[in-house]
């Protein structure tokens, strides 16, 4: 057991902001943990797939990662999809009691190890919402590792649904870009990132995710983020 804690006070070290005096708590799964592998699937659903610190690399960070415990609600949403569609999990995970202004890392137990590791970062959207896993809210954690060096610019996978220009953009921060679609593979799941430079100062940020098809505007998506602390 001594042993375990001082690995993630080690690695919790490499995460800025964060005291390195005690390991990260840690949240507790709800229910049974929920994942599957499925050759041929067609996936359809949310604009925002992804929310990530870029830092993060795919399946190899699934069993380090770490979100910041905001006040509100006690429950977070967390889930994995590949680009292909193959791989998909959603389980909800419930935040330490007294945790709020600290991080929290998120216990991943995957039964799928080996191959969840072979998705890089191009290719795994990893998304943790606000609530549980029966809600839908536009409140999103930005997830870093516990082995990162730095949490990074934040990555938002976007499943266009047909769009030929998708952009990012926040007001209030002054920040607005093109995102980058995806030209190769499978990508059933989705199909740009918008890679968004970190603001300074503040917990959180409002983002729009705007998309067009041939010039002609598609419904925005809204979407709050909670930050990692930095430097």
């Amino acid at each position: 057991m001594r042993t375990r804690q001082l690995l993630a006070c080690t690695l919790l070290a490499a995460l800025p902001g964060v005291a390195t005096s005690a390991p990260p708590l840690e949240a507790e799964l709800v229910g049974a943990f929920f994942e599957t592998e499925q050759v041929d699937v067609a996936v359809s659903g949310s604009v925002v797939v992804g929310v990530t610190s870029t830092s993060v690399q795919g399946g190899k960070s699934a069993d380090s990662l770490l979100l910041l415990h905001a006040a509100g609600d006690p429950q977070v949403c967390l889930t994995m999809l590949s680009r292909d569609g193959v791989y998909y999990s959603r389980n909800t995970f419930r935040l330490p009691d007294a945790g709020a202004g600290q991080a929290v890392r998120l216990p991943y137990r995957s039964n799928l190890r080996d191959r969840l590791g072979n998705y890089d970062a191009a290719d795994l959207a990893i998304r943790a919402n606000a609530g549980s896993c029966e809600l839908s809210t536009n409140l999103y954690y930005v997830l870093g590792s516990a082995s990162d060096q730095a949490p990074g610019a934040i990555r938002v996978f976007v499943n266009s649904f047909g769009a030929t220009d998708v952009f990012y953009r926040s007001e209030a921060q002054g920040l607005e870009g093109a995102c980058t679609p995806i030209a190769e593979g499978r990508r059933t799941s989705f199909d740009y990132w918008c890679d968004i430079p970190r603001p300074s100062g503040g917990e959180r940020v409002d983002v729009g995710i705007e998309r067009e098809r041939y010039g002609r505007e598609m419904p925005t998506v809204t979407l709050t983020l909670v930050l990692l602390p930095q430097d």
